[in-house]
């Protein structure tokens, strides 16, 4: 009777391992951070992910309430990235590539002309200044002769 409850017990608790919830953290997987200019996340936002050299999605989805979305590549290349955020005067698309490697790992990706160009756009404006303080402090000069 005892090897019957035993076994009984033993064979329950098995199943109840067939009904659980399991997880794994994946390497190689891609995340996108879609934000507005100020830095503030966009919820909602419709992604689209194409693979190297196809026309059909790899996959879609939305973003989190942080404006996250991230996808896992099978394949090295380069993957082409669509993303639509609904507002109330119209959508606002904006589309990328992301090449991935052999490792499945981001080797690069399409920056914004404002990511592209912020370096020159800073330097210019640190040269401006300077100009602009020695500029200011010759006509001090001047003014007290």
């Amino acid at each position: 009777m005892i090897l019957r409850t035993l076994f009984l017990s033993l064979l329950l608790s098995a199943t109840v391992f067939a009904h659980g919830v399991f997880h794994n953290i994946v390497d190689g997987a891609v995340a996108i951070r879609v934000t507005a200019p100020n830095n503030i996340a966009i919820d909602n936002a419709k992604i689209t992910i194409y693979a190297p050299e196809s026309s059909l999605p790899f996959t879609k989805g939305k973003t989190d309430l942080n404006g996250n979305f991230a996808f896992v590549p099978d394949s090295h290349g380069k993957w082409k990235v669509d993303i639509d955020v609904p507002s109330d005067h119209g959508s606002h698309l904006k589309s990328f590539h992301v090449t991935i490697d052999e490792k499945q790992n981001v080797k690069e990706f399409e920056k914004t002309p404002y990511d592209r160009y912020l370096n020159i756009i800073s330097a210019l404006g640190f040269l401006f200044g300077i100009f602009g303080i020695i500029s200011l402090l010759k006509t001090r000069k001047k003014d007290t002769n």
